[in-house]
């Protein structure tokens, strides 16, 4: 059978994905358990794909933002550990407790719910989290006394572990950062005492790489898995997963001085070789790629990369169509290849992911 032909695609190189958890678990080493980082179709790498390389690569724990998430993930039949990394609607107990997922929580209601629903003989496994200012849920550090207290009264519920998430970002405000890991361990400790066997964490990607003595006993992954080094000052034996490629259709010469695009908003300052792409901002093109293939300057610059060749945007590009400056590449044919910067998670769902 022929192969198929596509304009444009996502390439996912599962091998990439296998060396990257591995470096991260050898960092790990023996005292620090992983969870991979699922969310957002693994970083728009594929949910299903992802979930079951890092399972062989020994991950432990699983974890996903939503409830649909976590049924695509047992609708594989996948029974790996599980944790729902934000907190449910009350009204999502039931639904939870048949994922056999554990669950984080912030809100009395939520508890109340849980119990409701769970089993004696299976309690529901929840970890507390604590807002230590990022703002987007979690309780209150002072307010983990009385939270543990109501918690006791659900005899349904199990507390499996204590966990927050840092507003750290590298190279703005680390002082802070080691002030607020060093808070959560003082009180991840204290509570440790009613409760010897509770997973303790609040270090993601830039924590486990920048605050190695704060990983705790666990470390939340997701950038590093796909590739992504934060700690853009140092070097990580990480390689990159996910390319968005896209084939020429057509190839045009433009004079310098003439203009292109709707309004003809772009005026060529010289002789130059265009081709167009069937890629546009439908498929989240130009949406501050996370990849370092923009320049900053008077505005952005965007460019996609024929082989080592850079291919510069023409103008801006359109719903599902961009010019790019091949005049670097003279021998640019119909049909070549070029790959394109676009935001991993803003890719659309429906552009063919090839496994490599």
């Amino acid at each position: 059978m022929r192969e198929k032909i596509f304009l444009k695609w996502i390439e996912i190189d599962l091998k990439a994905v296998r060396s990257n958890i591995d470096w991260v678990m050898s960092k790990a080493g023996h005292e620090t358990k992983v969870m991979a980082v699922l969310k957002a179709d693994a970083y728009g790498h594929g949910l299903i794909p992802v979930a079951r390389e890092v399972i062989k690569a020994g991950v432990p724990f699983l974890g996903v933002l939503t409830t649909q998430e976590a049924q695509d993930i047992r609708s594989a039949g996948i029974t790996h550990p599980l944790c729902l990394m934000a907190p449910i609607l009350p009204a999502m107990a039931e639904e939870v407790v048949k994922l056999k997922a554990s669950v984080t929580v912030d809100h009395l209601d939520q508890l109340r719910a849980l119990n409701s629903k769970a089993s004696s003989a299976n309690p529901v496994a929840v970890h507390v989290d604590l807002d230590f200012g990022l703002g987007r849920w979690g309780i209150p550090p002072r307010s983990l006394g009385s939270f543990i207290e109501n918690l006791k009264r659900f005899k349904k519920i199990k507390l499996q572990g204590l966990s927050a998430h840092i507003d750290y970002i590298p190279g703005k405000n680390a002082v802070e950062a080691e002030e607020k890991l060093r808070d959560f361990y003082h009180i991840a400790e204290r509570l440790k005492r009613t409760y010897p066997s509770l997973i303790c964490h609040a270090a993601n990607s830039s924590v486990f790489l920048d605050f190695p003595h704060w990983r705790m006993d666990l470390a939340r992954i997701g950038n590093l898995i796909y590739g992504i080094n934060a700690a853009q000052s140092r070097y990580f034996p990480l390689k990159n997963p996910w390319h968005f490629k896209a084939r020429i259709i057509h190839l045009r010469s433009i004079s310098a001085g003439e203009s292109v695009g709707y309004a003809s908003a772009y005026v060529s300052p010289r002789k130059m070789k265009a081709a167009t792409l069937l890629a546009g901002y439908s498929d989240g093109i130009t949406m501050e790629p996370a990849q370092r293939l923009i320049r900053l300057g008077s505005g952005f610059e965007y460019w996609g990369m024929m082989g080592k060749i850079k291919t510069p945007f023409i103008g801006g590009c359109g719903i599902s169509h961009l010019l790019v400056d091949v005049s670097r590449a003279p021998r640019a044919k119909i049909g070549d290849v070029i790959t394109l910067p676009v935001r991993r998670t803003a890719a659309h769902c429906q552009i063919p992911r090839v496994y490599v």
